[in-house]
């Protein structure tokens, strides 16, 4: 049950979101908070019960092959719980800047979180096409919701490439049922190992494209870093922080299930890709004058380690990986709370502009500092450590060029956020004779956002020791081990 309502709540919540505002005209914060507090919690007990008693819901008492399957494991309770607390935290970042006020966002943020949530417990390959399409919809709106040239811009982008994705997932489920008759993931893990290789060639193809576009690697990122840098900041920190995480699940749900003894070909060519989006993310990141921007083709990059991760179809670059996205989340969305915030104090996106920040935030700059070190790899950070059990699974699986890449991915990324940096603890040069003052702004309240901004900061500092426990390395090490057993999951659905 508590599978269903993971999925059902924030739904019914978007439903109630548009009812509540026709009979009030308005919606106070209390009540958006009280409808977040239950879809959030409701996720929590979702990641509660696939953790530690893995279940599976069978809708209407259906069996696998003709029904639809829920599934609760470790694997997707990770999943879950980076959910949870990212969206948490951009709800909580949306009420103190909008309030109440803007009802289509929050039906929006609602909708999105109940699909996110579905495609982590679905275990039927349509189904994951269907929650992706209501996903997808909620994410392009919600990056044109400003109205902004620049946002209408970015969410048309996000809507063809989006679409060009999905085409690529429906074609490779369109494929999978003429050559199995069946969608379930659990039964497909048998079925496919006795079709051509032709045919698991043209599949894996269709899926892994589609998957990929959805994730933004690069090559086809380019619909990313118009979005992240466009959208509202909060909408930001979510597409960066969790909207990324949830295609990285389904990425490692549908390869490892599907092709972890039958086309190894398919990690070969994640492992490229991860390669290439570190290599091209960091680079475009260092040529950017915009702090947003930057930040979003720092999140290719970041993408790039997690999929080196995947590539290595170990258990060990699984768990790597999990743990890389999850310090991504923590990292990425402080750093663009951060960056949207100062911003909009400062009147400018511009790296240049953003001077004398260290004198009159200090706080907020000490944060940005720390996550900066985190996400480029600084020890003893959470960044650091999670890279490093990355590049262990990479050489333990034979690639040692991915491991290298890494390496010189952590000096490209620490030159951009040295020049971030530098720029702040400069002295603000608007108030020159020659040059014009800077644009005076309204101080605002932003007490919760930066409450969040420093735990995370916290929680960065705390991450970095935490793999020296051997209950910490058990618990990540239960979810690689989770991700690549297949017979386990197969034997969950069915019930063998």
């Amino acid at each position: 049950m508590t599978l269903v309502l993971a999925i059902m709540v924030p739904l019914l919540s978007a439903f109630l979101v548009p009812l509540f505002h026709l009979a009030r005209k308005t919606l106070s914060v209390g009540l958006i908070g009280i409808m977040g507090l239950a879809s959030i919690s409701a996720a929590l007990a979702a990641a509660h019960t696939g953790w530690y008693s893995p279940a599976v819901s069978l809708l209407s008492g259906w069996a696998p092959d003709i029904g639809i399957a829920l599934v609760g494991d470790r694997l997707s309770s990770a999943f879950l719980l980076m959910t949870a607390i990212g969206s948490g935290a951009a709800l909580a970042c949306a009420l103190e800047k909008f309030g109440g006020g803007p009802w289509r966002f929050y039906a929006l943020f609602f909708l999105m979180l109940g699909s996110m949530n579905g495609i982590l417990l679905t275990g039927d390959l349509f189904n994951l096409f269907v929650f992706y399409e209501i996903f997808s919809v909620a994410a392009y709106l919600m990056v044109a919701f400003s109205m902004s040239w620049q946002a209408l811009e970015a969410g048309l982008k996000y809507l063809v490439l989006g679409t060009i994705g999905a085409l690529f997932i429906l074609l490779g489920t369109a494929f999978t049922f003429m050559a199995t008759g069946v969608l379930n993931m659990a039964l497909l893990a048998e079925a496919l190992a006795s079709i051509p290789r032709e045919t698991l060639t043209a599949i894996s193809a269709c899926l892994v494209l589609g998957l990929t576009i959805k994730t933004g690697a690069f090559p086809v990122h380019f619909w990313l870093p118009d979005a992240h840098s466009s959208a509202q900041t909060a909408v930001s920190a979510l597409l960066s922080g969790v909207l990324i995480k949830v295609s990285i699940y389904a990425l490692m749900r549908v390869c490892y299930i599907f092709f972890l003894g039958t086309n190894g070909a398919v990690f070969l060519a994640i492992t490229v890709i991860g390669s290439f989006s570190v290599l091209g993310g960091h680079l475009m990141a260092l040529r950017q004058d915009d702090i947003k921007r930057l930040l979003a083709y720092s999140t290719v990059a970041q993408i790039g380690y997690i999929l080196i991760g995947i590539g290595c179809a170990s258990s060990a670059g699984a768990a790597a990986a999990v743990f890389h996205a999850f310090n991504h989340m923590l990292m990425k969305m402080g750093l663009f709370i951060t960056a949207g915030n100062l911003s909009e104090e400062k009147g400018t996106r511009e790296i240049c502009g953003l001077t004398g920040l260290w004198k009159s935030h200090p706080l907020w700059v000490s944060a940005f500092a720390v996550l900066s070190a985190s996400i480029v790899g600084i020890p003893p950070l959470n960044g650091f450590m999670s890279k490093w059990f990355i590049i262990l699974s990479s050489a333990g699986a034979g690639t040692v060029i991915p491991a290298l890449v890494i390496a010189a991915g952590t000096v490209i990324s620490a030159a951009y956020y040295l020049r971030v940096l530098s720029a702040f603890i400069s002295p603000d040069e608007g108030s020159s004779d020659d040059l014009p003052p800077s644009v005076p702004r309204k101080p605002r309240r932003r007490s919760i956002s930066f409450a969040i901004v420093g735990s995370f900061a916290l929680l960065c500092l705390v991450l970095g020791v935490m793999p020296f426990s051997p209950i910490f390395r058990e618990y990540f090490s239960s979810i690689g081990q989770t991700a690549v057993d297949v017979e386990a999951y197969v034997g969950l659905v069915t019930g063998r």
